[in-house]
């Protein structure tokens, strides 16, 4: 598959073939739904973002909106061929991410990392969860003129707030005591989640 037809979020016009991995809040299109674009507007409460009216082909008419909603455009290989893409799967496997998590800033704030290059990729995990001390201590030296570093350092407690507050949502969705163990646990986990779906989509 080629690396344009597996970016997430990508820019729509009338008439593209769609799949939807993540409507939010929503269980008639769920992920693997394919549609055909009929329309792409300003969405009116958030007028940043875009409302994209989509034919779904189980016969619903639900929106979605770029600020909460996850696809990707196809080509015309059947869907069995897309969902039997491992990196498909993986959302179906993973809904966690997109019910509890700012999946939108965390892969912006990767995107930012990548672009700095304080680690590879792979070992770039703890960065999601540590915070702007951590990564100036470590990683900071010389670096004060470096601008992508500066940006990932502006954006790094953040983060780090965004995936505590992922992971306490998903604890109480799942009923499971909170305590700070726990908590160190699962933000471990769900970094090594993320990062690993950014890097295949990326």
């Amino acid at each position: 598959m080629s690396k344009s037809n597996k970016e997430l979020n990508p820019k729509l016009a009338k008439g593209d073939r769609i799949m939807c991995l993540h409507m939010e809040g929503e269980t008639s299109v769920p992920m693997g739904t394919t549609g055909t674009v009929s329309n792409v507007g300003i969405d009116p409460f958030e007028r940043d973002n875009e409302l994209i009216q989509v034919r779904w082909d189980n016969g619903s008419s639900l929106a979605l909106v770029s600020a909460t909603d996850t696809w990707v455009k196809i080509a015309q290989e059947t869907l069995e061929e897309q969902v039997g893409n491992s990196e498909y799967e993986y959302f179906s496997k993973n809904p966690e991410i997109f019910d509890n998590f700012d999946w939108r800033f965390l892969r912006e704030f990767l995107k930012k990392l990548r672009k700095a290059s304080p680690v590879n990729m792979l070992q770039s995990q703890p960065f999601l969860y540590s915070g702007r001390e951590w990564i100036d201590r470590y990683y900071g030296e010389n670096r004060e003129d470096d601008e992508d570093f500066q940006e990932v350092l502006e954006m790094a407690d953040e983060s780090k707030n965004k995936m505590i507050q992922g992971v306490l949502k998903y604890m109480e969705s799942e009923g499971i005591e909170i305590d700070l163990d726990k908590v160190n646990r699962l933000i471990s986990k769900f970094a090594s989640k993320i990062l690993q779906l950014y890097i295949s989509f990326f």
